[in-house]
């Protein structure tokens, strides 16, 4: 499952799933089933407060995403780094959800469709058991859902209001490939993708079906139907929900017996079941990269968005700058909002307490 994001990364490309986390030992005042308001506020945003228990959450979150890609010393620098936005990220998920909510915006069909995904991907058959499995990690669904809610609804102000009205223009998308192509030089690569059908624990009518499964599965694929949308539905690895992606390799890197099949396959073909100690694997070659220059139309779509990255970044920021400016936030003495505006940059009535705070709504 993907994780929690700050707002700067949710935003790269509104299309990223998102993902409230769920792995790892539930946070203080996680696992009771509620939140637990402490005496200690460390900012209001209008009517809502920001408590310390739901900082210290945000910074162990913080630390277990960055633990699925760093450790070491490497770790603890990249965590001292991001720390430091943790209160900025909260103030502006609470900025952006207010802001959806006032422009009326409806997020539940969208909470439905995700927890419904996410029950069938963890091949659950109920609700009900989607929320046995929430709670088992160390957090209540009604929280969990209210999560996603607010998640979703950043992602679609972020869209509507600053996202969605960035431009491209093609012509520098061109000129940054004429400008840097010789950085972009790589080595052979092959782009892969699987589907894993585990025969861990398997034996005698168990595994002759799991067999049978995987025999389903690449018949499927060979009628039409996208490989993507096959390992969905039929793969026991982790990778089966991202369609089974498993990345780029450079050949001599792979086991020779899957580069021996592998290279011999013509980009989208598959292969044949092989036999692994995990279970029955069939592999696709999605794209054959020779060493060197790639073309430009093999790296257009990286390019796009880079620059659109690079545009975006700014945009928002400004844009939640502006927001900081129009409502009201006070951060209590001692904690830093790395986000904030001058005070002397918002109008009298926002610096004595936005309408929305002090009406209570």
């Amino acid at each position: 499952m993907k994780r929690q994001l700050s707002i700067l990364g949710v935003l790269a490309l509104a299309a990223l799933p998102l993902v409230p986390r769920l792995s790892g030992q539930a946070a203080p005042h996680e696992a009771s089933g509620a939140r637990v308001v402490l005496e200690q506020i460390v900012a209001r945003v209008n009517n809502q407060i920001i408590t310390q228990s739901e900082l210290e959450v945000a910074r162990l979150r913080l630390r277990r995403e960055l633990s699925d890609q760093f450790n070491g010393a490497e770790l603890e620098q990249k965590f001292q780094e991001a720390e430091a936005n943790v209160l900025r990220d909260l103030i502006d998920q609470a900025l952006l959800v207010q802001r959806g909510e006032d422009l009326g915006l409806s997020v539940e069909p969208e909470v439905i469709r995700y927890l419904d995904n996410m029950r069938q991907e963890l091949n659950l058959g109920s609700m009900e058991e989607l929320e046995r499995y929430i709670a088992q990690r160390g957090m209540s669904f009604e929280d969990y859902r209210q999560d996603v809610r607010n998640q979703i609804m950043t992602r679609m102000v972020m869209q509507r209001e600053v996202s969605g009205r960035v431009m491209l223009d093609e012509q520098a998308v061109r000129d940054y490939y004429l400008q840097r192509r010789e950085e972009m030089a790589r080595p052979e690569q092959v782009h892969l993708r699987e589907i894993l059908v585990s025969t861990e624990g398997a034996s005698g009518d168990a595994l002759a079906a799991r067999e049978d499964r995987v025999r389903e599965a690449l018949e499927k694929i060979r009628k039409g139907e996208p490989f993507e949308d096959v390992a969905k539905a039929y793969s026991d690895s982790p990778t089966a929900a991202e369609g089974g992606d498993l990345g780029y390799f450079e050949p001599d890197k792979l086991a020779s017996s899957v580069r021996d099949v592998v290279m011999k396959l013509r980009a989208g073909g598959v292969t044949d079941p092989l036999h692994t100690p995990q279970g029955f694997l069939i592999l696709q070659l999605v794209q054959h990269y020779q060493a060197g220059i790639p073309a430009f139309e093999l790296v257009e779509g990286e390019i796009r968005q880079k620059l659109y990255f690079d545009q975006v970044q700014p945009a928002l920021r400004e844009y939640l700058s502006q927001m900081r400016r129009e409502n009201y936030v006070m951060v209590t003495a001692g904690f830093v909002d790395s986000g904030a505006v001058p005070e002397e940059a918002k109008p009298a009535s926002v610096r004595r307490g936005s309408r929305r705070a002090r009406k209570g709504e």
